[in-house]
């Protein structure tokens, strides 16, 4: 595959994809350190020794076992010593990853994942009770439907979930691995295209990275996170950007205790050995294995496997496996080199190893959703701002409204059932209060920023069609070349209506309505003021004033919401030296008695959102994500512009309240964008927040 074009990273293809060289003519130490083998298994049974991997006996370290990926006769395990002891092989299996602590069945077992070349099928196994044998606990078929390359498993900090990444034919497919009925099931998640050539893979768990190298041109870094964007990294090239010298193979993580470690990648057509720092990206070195004590060197290696965990005094810095295809004229084999002696060969520093079979610490606090509504029609960017409608007579009726920001409005049921799909423009963001006083009448109105015609759209909600009708005077322009984010608000001092809305060059502007005596809603400009860079999300809370305003780069600032507030200001949270990170977008409040409950953000940035005290100076309480639901089949959220909650009752489905959110990102299936739906107990109980079961909106927006 040499010489084969990219999907993407062109720039990187053209200075980088070109033929293999063999190490340049007088080059200073061209084969850099010479490291032998410890040891090495017997020769495979089928000669077609390709991956391996480590199967670590947290009892009893050095009773280890190296699981051989042998293409031509199956899955062999070898001790440490590298005596055979047992054999899969009804299967011709290439490839092999082991993650520990999946619960199959109410017990935690290592999981073995293996690929069938024959079949294009992945495949799980655990360990037999007699230690040397594999027993299938994989149910259904999960097929590929693709020749892979490279296979690896991961299992997240953040939900806890695992899964597996296979590459090949310019893809890398990810499915989340679970159990079902005590049998290993498994869903693809996501189909990332990443150019041909890419093959093997590793992954580094605490740092939710997966690493891939693509043959001719290097080695790559992305976010294993499902719902992260597929932005690939360069980690190293091939010359002249970098080291790497003939076809990149297998890659494997010596994996540091207090963070980082060591990324080596076979550099095959040379048989070497390149080491990489896995927090800087510099090249530590390089090394080849030479024959020593009656080991052979090693020609060609494709897998690598390694562990910094010691496993005996003969590998007291944990160990590397690298298959060896030539290994001097007979069957394939795999060669067993101590990490010491790496270390040594290349002067790298002492780190303490991590052991892999402990179980992983949760990093953040994580939520699935119960419903998502359907998809929007339009693809790419298109789903933005939920607000949530409380109807008046029945909760279970209520709705959630969303702007549709290539096409207009939508409304949905609860449960996420399109009502309607209102073409306005390009409505951004939107925002609705109760009880506007038209014609003498109480009608719950909807503001959102047109984008198209530069305005204000206002609809009112029919309670017995729960869709929406245009309540606009004409075209209310709002006098920005963009308008963007919206807000609304009603004054407790004097029950007057206002609409916030500002622009993607931070200017803020603060209309109010009125009746203009017709059966239509008016505006007029009250306020105005300036922030620094680009705004969208914003919340003005009705009973205390206050008007949050989220400088995206910046951080959440928060202001008086009355017409008279001018630009005093205060900040709530930073994303310099405070607890988000940029973009900041949706806010949203859950409101409590007394003054009491929530400020909520959109952290875009990290795919999370973050908690506030609505009360007092806003103290942050913490993040939290939301995640796929398995029993559902209901993907997480991820990239969210637009949020809204509430603490009010909506009916059977929602007694406690629901959490919206935009979900930039809809993967499973890989469908255009839609809208999540949280129960509020979930979140509660997550977060360890209170729970609010009094409010009503209505009530909150009555007259002062």
């Amino acid at each position: 595959m040499k010489n084969s074009l990219l999907i993407i990273f062109s720039l990187a293809i053209a200075s980088a994809c070109q033929p293999a060289k063999s190490p340049k003519p007088g080059a200073e130490n061209p084969t850099g350190a010479v490291v032998p083998a410890s040891v090495e298994t017997r020769p495979t049974a089928g000669d077609g020794a390709n991956d391996s991997a480590i199967l670590i006996n947290a009892a009893n370290p050095a009773a280890s076992l190296i699981l051989g990926a042998d293409t031509g006769g199956g899955l062999e395990l070898y001790r440490l010593d590298g005596t055979l002891v047992g054999a899969m092989n009804e299967r011709r299996i290439s490839l092999v990853d082991v993650r520990y602590n999946f619960s199959l069945g109410g017990s935690d077992t290592a999981l073995i994942v293996a690929y069938d070349s024959t079949a294009t099928e992945l495949v799980a196994f655990r360990l037999g009770d007699d230690g040397q044998s594999l027993v299938q606990v994989s149910g259904g078929a999960i097929e590929t439907k693709a020749e892979i390359e490279g296979l690896c498993l991961y299992q997240s900090p953040l939900s806890g979930k695992f899964y597996a990444f296979a590459a090949g034919k310019g893809m890398i497919q990810q499915w989340e691995l679970y159990d079902q009925n005590e049998s290993v099931a498994a869903r693809k998640i996501r189909d990332m295209p990443v150019g041909l050539g890419a093959a093997h893979c590793a992954v580094h768990d605490a740092e939710r990275a997966l690493y891939y190298s693509q043959e001719t041109v290097g080695v790559w870094k992305l976010n294993a996170e499902p719902e992260s964007e597929a932005e690939a990294e360069a980690i190293s090239l091939a010359e002249p950007h970098g080291p790497f010298v003939g076809d990149v193979k297998g890659i494997a993580i010596y994996e540091h205790q207090d963070g980082g470690g060591v990324l080596m990648a076979s550099d095959a057509d040379i048989s070497t050995f390149q080491l990489i720092d896995l927090s800087t990206h510099e090249r530590l070195g390089h090394f080849t294995v030479a024959a020593h004590g009656g080991i052979g060197s090693v020609d060609e290696s494709e897998g690598i496997a390694i562990t910094s965990m010691p496993l005996s005094d003969e590998f007291p810095r944990g160990l590397a496996v690298v298959a060896d295809d030539y290994n001097d004229g007979n069957n394939t084999n795999y060669k067993i080199l101590s990490w010491a002696d790496i270390a040594s060969g290349l002067g790298l520093p002492e780190s303490a190893g991590t052991n892999p079979t402990l179980k992983l610490d949760s990093l953040a606090v994580t939520v699935s959703p119960s419903v998502e509504t359907e998809p929007v029609k339009s693809y790419g960017d298109a789903a933005d701002d939920p607000a949530i409608w409380v109807h008046p007579d029945d909760a279970a009726q209520s709705v959630i409204i969303g702007s549709q920001k290539q096409h207009g409005i939508n409304v949905y049921a609860l449960d996420g059932s399109l009502l309607q799909s209102l073409a306005d423009g390009r409505i951004n963001n939107v925002d609705l209060r109760y009880g506007f006083s038209l014609q003498g009448k109480p009608v719950d109105i909807v503001a959102g920023t047109n984008r198209t015609t530069d305005s204000i759209s206002i609809y009112g909600v029919n309670p017995v069609t729960r869709t929406l009708e245009n309540l606009a005077d004409g075209v209310i322009a709002t006098g920005m070349l963009d308008p963007y984010g919206l807000c609304m608000y009603r004054s407790p001092k004097t029950g007057s209506f206002y609409v916030f809305v500002n622009d993607t060059n931070g200017l803020v502007k603060q209309f109010e309505l009125r009746d203009n005596g017709s059966g239509r809603i008016a505006a007029e400009t009250v306020r105005e003021f300036k922030i620094e860079t680009q705004t969208e999300g914003c919340v003005a809370d009705d009973e205390t004033g206050v008007l949050y305003v989220g400088e995206e780069d910046v951080g959440i600032w928060k202001y008086s919401a009355e017409p008279d507030g001018g630009e005093d200001r205060s900040m709530v949270d930073s994303t310099e030296d405070g607890n988000i990170t940029d973009d900041v977008e949706g806010l949203s409040i859950y409101y409590a008695a007394n003054g009491e409950g929530y400020l909520i953000a959109s952290n875009q940035g990290a795919d999370s959102y973050a908690v506030y005290e609505r009360s007092g100076d806003n103290r942050f309480i913490g993040l939290f994500h939301v995640v796929a639901d398995e029993a559902t089949g209901i993907d997480g959220a991820s990239e969210t512009d637009g949020l809204d909650v509430t603490s009010a009752n909506l009916g059977p489905a929602f007694p406690n309240g629901v959490f919206v959110v935009q979900d930039g990102r809809n993967i499973t299936p890989d469908e255009r964008q839609n809208f999540k739906l949280v129960p509020w107990e979930r979140i509660a109980s997550a977060m360890g927040l209170e729970t609010y079961n009094g409010y009503d909106p209505r009530a909150t927006s009555s007259n002062p």
